[in-house]
């Protein structure tokens, strides 16, 4: 684990999640057993949710087994299982085991007997190679606990989907089969890769597939990553544009706040100053993205060497770095790179099957923001440069990144109708998901800035005599602004075929129930964002 969780007073954020988990907890008291999916991407704070809930959890009868799930033999993967089991339940019943094996084995011989002869025939199993045997005992191992000691079991599994890796023949088959008449053991898993987990969940685990509840685990929110800001910065002046540069660039991700934050604070003490400006901003980049011993381009580096296979690497990486510079599409990619589209569709169906992009539509996406930047901006760049030298290469890092921050300051002081009618003015006819179903972007002709009666501003964008109208909000949308958006658009001399309504600080429940009984589309900020980056744009934070 490259970054340890965060627990108790460290932990921040995400009360929405620690309080459902604590909710399932107590339904399960009641009798009621709800398992939980856990996904979303490297180092978003899944593991310091599942910690942290377990340092919190005050439910004193329930058994614990916490398991970081590795690329690892089985036998290692069963000792840390069973040892976490023993541990908790043997400490729950009022004894004071050390951490260590044999003497969780000795003390559970006379404590809990059943369970202590079930553990014996699975190491029995695993010294004769037996795994798939061993496997399946270990897994009902709660419900014999439960059977002879009366307590259920919470067990979590960290990272599950790399079960496929222990050498079990059909773990997920397995799984399920076991699980499904446990109604006293509740499952916690989690997994990085998104498109793995889900597919294993609604193909490997379909019976199942009702059974959990999909818990999608991003990056902070603008405002609680604002706040954290706030909170590892107090005492610090900084400006709202490097605010937002900061929440966009690390996309709220906790680690890369975290050292960001870090590292800009230090420098400012350095400097024996209290304001963190672009150019305090620039170094810390420098230092922890740019510099081969800095903690971000370590873990990015790691990162791709673990999940990429040795032997189509170079190719894996060629295609990465190209979708880094732009070229999103399949095509695009095979035409920059000068390979046939059928290697290139191979290389990106695997790389979206181990998570570092995602597809949506026709379009490719890296899924971690700031491996998409030290693609293009360091890993590239220290590959063509020419001129040997740290301080050649120094130089020219830091000049982009000047470069990168004055062009999200220029960006960041648009305002927003120009940069939807540059969004729009990028459609070309592409098929895209937007809020679970998909729709065809036209090919806009024109793209104008228009204005009612009243002055309101809206965005008229034309194809073929057809018209979308666009209207932005950047304060709470209510009822009586849908019903004005209705009232004006009666007004224009044009065949209308979609009309879109853009809430970008949220929207009321009247107001989105008339939206959709009027038949609006409702283009809510994670939609424009997601657009945004689709189309190689900036996206919008509003804070």
């Amino acid at each position: 684990m490259f970054s340890e969780p965060a627990i108790g007073e460290k932990f921040f954020g995400r009360p929405e999640v620690i309080e459902l988990l604590n909710k399932r907890v107590s339904a399960l008291r009641d009798g009621y057993r709800q398992n939980i999916a856990l996904t979303g991407p490297s180092l978003a704070g899944k593991s310091s949710i599942l910690h942290h809930f377990l340092y919190t959890l005050k439910e004193s009868d329930f058994v614990t087994v916490y398991v970081e799930v590795l690329k690892e033999p089985f036998k290692a993967f069963s000792d840390k299982f069973i040892a976490t089991l023993l541990y908790s339940s043997l400490t729950k019943m009022g004894e004071r085991p050390e951490i260590d094996m044999n003497e969780l084995l000795a003390i559970s011989s006379s404590v809990i007997p059943k369970t202590y002869l079930s553990i014996k025939h699975i190491n029995s199993c695993i010294e004769k190679s037996e795994y798939d045997e061993a496997y399946s005992g270990l897994l009902g191992l709660t419900s014999i606990l439960k059977n002879e000691a009366n307590m259920s079991c919470i067990v979590i599994l960290d990272e599950f989907d790399n079960l496929e890796y222990l050498g079990i023949k059909n773990p997920f088959l397995n799984f399920g089969k076991v699980i499904m008449v446990q109604k006293d053991t509740m499952y916690i898993v989690s997994s990085s890769r998104a498109d793995a987990i889900r597919k294993i969940l609604s193909e490997k685990l379909s019976l199942l597939f009702g059974n959990f509840e999909i818990i999608k685990v991003s990056g902070y929110d603008p405002k609680t990553s604002s706040e954290y800001i706030d909170m590892k910065l107090a005492g610090y002046e900084v400006d709202d544009v490097i605010r937002k540069f900061l929440i966009i660039f690390t996309d709220g991700n906790p680690f890369y706040l975290d050292r960001l934050i870090t590292k800009a604070r230090d420098i400012a003490q350095i400097r024996m100053s209290n304001y963190i400006d672009s150019d305090v901003i620039k170094v810390a980049m420098l230092e922890l993205i740019y510099n081969s011993g800095g903690s971000i381009h370590q873990y990015l580096l790691n990162y791709i060497l673990e999940l990429l296979d040795t032997k189509y690497k170079k190719s894996y990486m060629s295609i990465l770095v190209s979708i880094a510079n732009g070229h999103n599409k399949q095509a695009e990619i095979s035409k920059d790179l000068k390979v046939r589209q059928g290697e290139v569709a191979k290389g990106l169906a695997r790389m979206v099957e181990i998570g570092l992009l995602s597809k949506g539509g026709i379009f490719y996406t890296i899924d971690d923001v700031m491996l998409e930047f030290w693609l293009r901006f360091v890993y590239q760049r220290r590959r063509e440069i020419l001129v040997n030298g740290v301080l050649d290469k120094m130089k020219l890092f830091d000049e982009e990144v000047s470069s990168y921050l004055s062009g999200f300051i220029r960006e960041a002081n648009r305002d927003t109708i120009s940069k939807l009618v540059e969004l729009l003015n990028q459609f070309s006819n592409e098929l895209v998901p937007i809020d679970s179903k998909y729709i065809r972007l036209p090919h806009f002709t024109k793209v104008e800035v228009k204005h009612y009666h009243d002055s309101k501003p809206f965005i008229a964008a034309s194809f073929r005599g057809k018209s979308w109208i666009v209207q932005t909000y950047d304060y709470p949308t209510s009822e009586n602004d849908i019903i004005e958006y209705i009232k004006n658009i009666k007004t224009l001399d044009l065949k209308i075929t979609n009309k879109v309504v853009i809430p970008l600080a949220g929207m009321d429940e009247n107001a989105i129930v008339l939206a959709k009984e009027l038949k609006l589309s409702i283009w809510d900020i994670a939609i424009v964002n997601t657009l945004l980056a689709l189309y190689r744009k900036p996206r919008i934070i509003l804070l």
